[in-house]
């Protein structure tokens, strides 16, 4: 047998490297926990519920109404405040994600129905139409999914994550200023205030006092039905009860505006000091008055 020394220098090294074989090792070792690692995640992957690759797949379906969505809600045309209601339902859709069972095959043609129209609609109304369809393909997947909980309150959450906002102050906007002008009217006489309702306006002593398309509550009425939508799920609320939550919260709510308003025609009129703070602490000040009934409301008798 060869020197060990002479071997080593007839390929090309004198002393063997003592690192050589605790790198190797390491490097096996390394290796063996990559692979070990991909075996947990393909094992993780295989063992995931055929509903939740279903939902994926329904998702991916859905891409071009949720890139609307997600462009819509972050170029500054509407109220970002659908998001609100997107995590809401992804959180729901989490917690209860043991219960998430395969929906039955009515459920999945309807909700492939609802996509097909969803595309369809694309080319023929505007987006949020199509957007609309295609929430209602995912609430007919998620609920299906879902039957031990409440439907109607998922499928109100979804259709709240649409950008509606602004479209709901083009039509609704000069509706709710008008009635709320008039509903402060009587309000202000009660206190000694003959203000006269005119249109969108409140007239006194010479002075105008607009009711401004802020003040029409829009934006408190989409946290109330939020508030109303998201409670009714938490509290199992049936179909009729889900929808007499949302009328009751919309009745509070317009009365909580109109009790704002009232009380900025103070600041308005000049009959008191208007620092700035004072306008949007009122709107929360009677937001936070709107909350309490409806969560003593939608908790009652839930059963």
């Amino acid at each position: 047998m060869a020197d060990a020394g002479l071997l080593h220098a007839r390929v090309g090294r004198v002393v063997p490297n003592p690192l050589f074989g605790k790198l190797a090792e390491l490097s096996g070792r390394a290796g063996g926990e990559d692979r070990d690692a991909l075996c947990s995640w393909r094992e993780r992957l295989a063992r995931l519920p055929r509903a939740w690759w279903l939902l994926a797949l329904l998702l991916a379906a859905l891409w071009p109404h949720g890139l609307w969505l997600a462009r819509r809600l972050t170029d500054g045309s509407d109220e970002p405040w659908g998001l609100l209601a997107l995590v809401a339902v992804l959180a729901l859709v989490v917690r209860a994600r043991r219960e998430l069972i395969m929906p039955t095959r009515a459920a999945l043609v309807a909700s492939g129905a609802l996509a097909v129209l969803a595309a369809l609609l694309t080319f023929a109304v505007p987006p949020i139409f199509a957007a609309a369809a295609a929430m209602l393909a995912l609430a007919a997947f998620v609920t299906a999914a879902l039957p031990r909980r409440p439907a109607a309150p998922m499928v109100t959450l979804l259709l709240l994550a649409l950008p509606v906002i602004a479209s709901l102050q083009f039509y609704l906007g000069y509706p709710l200023r008008l009635a709320t002008a008039h509903a402060a009217a009587p309000l202000l006489a009660r206190g000694g205030i003959e203000a006269q309702a005119i249109g969108a306006t409140l007239l006194w002593q010479g002075r105008t006092i607009l009711v401004d398309p802020p003040c029409a509550g829009i934006g408190m009425l989409w946290v109330g039905a939020w508030t109303a939508a998201l409670l009714s799920y938490l509290n199992d609320a049936s179909a009729r009860r889900t929808l007499v939550n949302g009328c009751f919260a919309a009745v509070v709510v317009f009365a909580a505006n109109v009790l704002r308003n009232v009380l900025l025609f103070f600041p308005e009129a000049g009959l008191v000091p208007a620092p700035a703070w004072l306008h949007p602490a009122i709107g929360l000040a009677a937001f936070a008055a709107a909350i309490g009934p409806i969560l003593a409301f939608t908790t009652w008798r839930t059963r």
